[in-house]
């Protein structure tokens, strides 16, 4: 039986219209890997959509590429239009396409009816899905939600290296012990016979970067230094990264992740951090609700040794939301499982619109007490 690696392999030579999905919550790992791939298969004839239904992260539109990065799956399909010739041969065919109206034309000798037409959908266009840090179909969004059909009906190369991936692919390239998708990466793009330019080393570099916070936290393996001394090698810009990832964030943002500093709740023993933000601190900082995501990311990468974050918030509806993220995605499972939230990439989100954020922090310590 051929290993993932060269399943992979035959998978990428062998279909030329490719389709790369990524997880809705987009981060630089799958962002990284996916722009790498299709600038490394760039001059292969292959046709190549990147698909993401969430935003880019504003610290990540440095990476080259990334406007190549579609919103929506445009799933071209073909629809087949069978007429039986088996009594009526057509000697010619024509069509006119008028303002909302297709008319075809078909001339023969004798009479065509309703009963000798059929309409049956074709084959989509795409001849493989690619999905890179995806645990589930799910995680994708609207891109699988507005799709299923196409996801379905099409063969998936599902390229991840987290332990909790659901193997949902016909190819499932899955590599727990690697730091980051990079790593898997890299084997792929070299399995391919395909050059390591600048511009792709610097996209790995980045996400690895990414992945492990900068080479900090539990994921960080020897493997994935000597990974990133190769790419350095190889020509990755180091300090371009550096300096979009850490040096050039906004000063409203920053603002915001001060005033919660003082107030975060950090538990020593079990290595939990608990961030309440109120509506004063949005707008005493001009920022908002899409800002969580910053505030959660800039705490995890600050301090390395939580092992489990919350971070609460208002919504305008009046309702609260969490948002929380754990070494161990199994504790998260736990919590969703009770408090019916959604989980994404690692990522819950709890939204609670009639328990105030103290009784929901009092069930959420109960469920971890219980756990233990």
């Amino acid at each position: 039986m051929l290993s993932p690696l060269q399943q992979a392999i035959d998978a990428l030579k062998k279909n030329t219209r490719l389709l790369i999905v990524l997880p809705e919550n987009l981060n630089g790992d799958a962002l990284g890997c996916a722009l790498a791939l299709e600038e490394a298969l760039q001059n292969s004839g292959k046709k190549i959509d990147i698909v993401c239904a969430g935003e880019i992260p504003e610290k990540l539109k440095f990476l080259p590429g990334q406007e190549k990065i579609k919103n929506k799956i445009t799933a071209w399909q073909d629809f087949i239009i069978s007429v039986n010739t088996a009594t009526n041969k057509i000697s010619r065919l024509r069509y006119e396409n008028e303002t909302g109206m297709l008319k075809i034309f078909l001339t023969t000798p004798g009479k065509v009816e309703e009963k000798d037409i059929r309409l049956e959908p074709g084959q989509f266009f795409y001849d493989l899905i690619i999905t890179i840090d995806a645990p589930d179909l799910e995680s994708l969004g609207q891109a699988f939600e507005e799709n299923t059909e196409l996801f379905f009906g099409k063969s998936i190369l599902n390229i991840d290296h987290k332990a909790s991936n659901e193997y949902f692919g016909e190819i499932n390239f899955i590599q727990p012990t690697a730091a980051a998708c990079v790593e898997i990466m890299v084997e792929l793009i070299a399995g391919l016979g395909l050059v390591t330019n600048e511009k792709i080393a610097t996209l790995l570099l980045a996400g690895l970067i990414i992945k492990t916070r900068s080479f900090q936290n539990n994921r960080t393996t020897p493997q994935s230094l000597s990974l990133a001394s190769s790419l350095i090698n190889q020509g990755a810009e180091q300090e371009t990264i550096i300096q979009q990832l850490y040096k050039t964030k906004p000063l409203n943002k920053l603002q915001l992740w001060g005033r919660l500093l003082s107030r975060l709740d950090f538990d020593e023993q079990k290595k939990i951090a608990w961030i309440l933000i109120t509506p004063e601190d949005f707008t005493a900082t001009n920022t908002s609700t899409k800002d969580v995501n910053f505030i959660l990311e800039e705490t995890l990468e600050t301090f390395p040794q939580i092992g489990l974050i919350f971070v609460f918030w208002p919504e305008t509806s009046g309702s609260f939301c969490v948002l929380a993220q754990a070494k161990q995605v199994e504790t998260l499972q736990k919590i969703n499982a009770e408090l019916a939230g959604s989980l994404k990439n690692d990522r819950l989100l709890i939204r609670s619109s009639n328990t105030e954020p103290s009784e929901l922090r009092e069930k959420i310590t109960a469920l971890l007490n219980s756990n233990e």
